[in-house]
């Protein structure tokens, strides 16, 4: 077949986009969380974009985030798919070999909370559709359940930081196909990851303010 010169790889429509790193909002330690940032999107296709297998953050067309895996994950947008927020997301297509990750920045020893939505890409995907979501040392697996009004729900982790940087990762825990061909892979859609302090973080803080604020009451009482 390779020595055939009637047949192979048909390459149309070539585009070279320039990559733009997003700045690092001050309350998600996320870059690129809802995947705005990416490759060339053409109007015309409706099939999304393949990352590629086994690309860190240096060689990565997705800003901020690594495909570390044996198989590809689809970057999809809002025209062609159901997305969760915004106008692009990442659709696992590859089980437990298409993984997406980060390396986020954390305090050591300081509890965090990792948000996602996760989502129907409206692409006739067969369910169950269920992603396992990793952030440090915590693992925890997500069923897509949403309500009968909306095609995505929310799903989150709490963790503690154990270092300053602190990885965070998401698969697909099944193997999808389409249910018109039976063949076509698919999967669940991630989308709007954040990582901040947990409330139980920002309630010691807040305990804190007011044991301070109470003791100088006190002290102005007294004066």
């Amino acid at each position: 077949m390779e020595d055939d010169p009637e047949c192979g790889p048909i390459i149309d429509d070539i585009a070279i986009k320039k990559l733009v790193t997003p700045d690092q909002p001050k309350d998600n330690a996320v870059v690129n969380s809802g995947f705005e940032f990416g490759p060339w999107m053409f109007q015309n296709v409706s099939l999304g974009v393949l990352l590629p297998t086994n690309l860190d953050e240096e060689t990565s067309p997705l800003p901020g985030w690594m495909v570390e895996s044996t198989r590809a994950v689809r970057y999809i947008d809002s025209n062609h798919y159901a997305v969760p927020e915004g106008k692009r997301a990442v659709e696992l297509v590859s089980g437990k070999e298409g993984i997406i990750s980060q390396m986020v920045e954390t305090k050591p020893d300081k509890l965090y909370s990792l948000t996602f939505s996760l989502g129907h890409a409206g692409d006739k995907c067969k369910e169950p559709l269920a992603v396992m979501a990793f952030a440090g040392n915590q693992a925890q697996n997500f069923h897509y359940t949403p309500d009968s009004n909306s095609t995505f729900q929310v799903a989150s982790v709490n963790f503690t930081a154990k270092a300053e940087r602190t990885r965070i990762a998401f698969y697909s825990v099944y193997y999808n196909t389409r249910t018109d061909d039976m063949s076509s892979l698919c999967g669940p859609v991630v989308d709007d990851v954040r990582v901040w302090y947990s409330w139980a973080s920002r309630n010691e803080v807040q305990v804190l303010l007011g044991l301070g604020l109470s003791f100088w009451a006190y002290l102005l009482v007294l004066v």
